[in-house]
């Protein structure tokens, strides 16, 4: 997996316009459930910033809590979060492990795969301060749709087992598109994609998706075997996840250049300055 730690800086006070382009949180944690717990490790893959970088713009870093929620406050957790996000212009939720269900009052399955206590109490608590107090535009990635789904009180199938008549979590590589997507016509997606058919092929990873939308939202896409595929909130606002991963095909597909295009600009639409004091 390609991976990489990036510091972050306040852009300088200069005329360039790309001091002014707008800043993308990119949340991200320790993941010890994935190696020894000698080398806990903190990383993103890259290629969310990448797409961020490309589309226009400015992707900072957001670490979760250095210790596990449970030793973490509720007001501290809460006041890491307000500063996160007055820092930032748009919040990018990426791909990642299950989140725990115990978040949507259910017992975990056994066929629920690995969780990161690390992430999964940060990144609820982003989805919604982002959504309910922040007002900011924000980009679900496969997990990050789920986050988003569970945080404002919707549910997603702990697995998929037994419902899906797709496959996926495709075996080709990451980049190669898997199987169709239809979109809802009169749609967010819809309407940014332009598809005349309003159908896209799509890569596909995952074994969980969401089962009821939240208040206020609506399944925006769907596979053809009525798995939802991407949710988005009903207002203007740019609130939006998917289950596919367009930082993946981005270099070769429009439509996955298309949805980071409009993260930037609905960021750019909100942004009034980086914010680092």
């Amino acid at each position: 997996m390609n991976c990489a730690i990036f510091s972050i800086r306040p852009a300088k006070e200069t005329g360039n316009m790309s001091d002014r382009r707008p800043v993308i949180g990119i949340a991200y944690a320790d993941s010890s459930v994935r190696d020894n717990e000698m080398r806990i490790r903190t990383y993103v893959s890259r290629k969310y910033f990448h797409a961020v970088q490309l589309a226009g713009g400015l992707p900072i870093l957001l670490p979760a809590p250095a210790r596990p929620a449970e030793d973490f406050t509720p007001a501290d957790l809460q006041g890491l979060v307000d500063r996160y996000l007055g820092m930032i212009d748009g919040l990018l939720l990426p791909g990642g492990e299950d989140v725990h269900p115990r978040y949507q009052g259910e017992d975990p399955a056994v066929t629920l795969d690995l969780v990161n206590p690390f992430r999964d109490e940060f990144e609820l608590c982003l989805a919604k301060t982002a959504y309910e107090q922040h007002k900011m535009p924000v980009l679900g990635i496969c997990r990050g749709c789920q986050v988003i789904a569970i945080a404002l009180g919707g549910k997603v199938h702990q697995d998929l087992g037994g419902i899906a008549r797709v496959q996926h979590s495709q075996k080709s590589p990451r980049w190669a598109v898997s199987h169709q997507v239809k979109l809802e016509k009169s749609s967010k997606l819809a309407n940014l994609f332009k598809q005349s058919n309003n159908e896209l092929f799509t890569n596909s990873f995952h074994h969980q998706a969401v089962k009821d939308f939240p208040p206020g939202f609506t399944c925006s896409a769907h596979a053809s075997d009525g798995v939802i595929e991407a949710i988005e909130c009903n207002s203007e606002r740019f609130y939006i996840g998917v289950q596919w991963h367009p930082e993946e095909t981005f270099s070769g597909d429009q439509a996955s250049r298309q949805l980071f295009t409009g993260l930037i600009d609905a960021a750019a639409r909100n942004n009034s300055g980086t914010r680092f004091n």
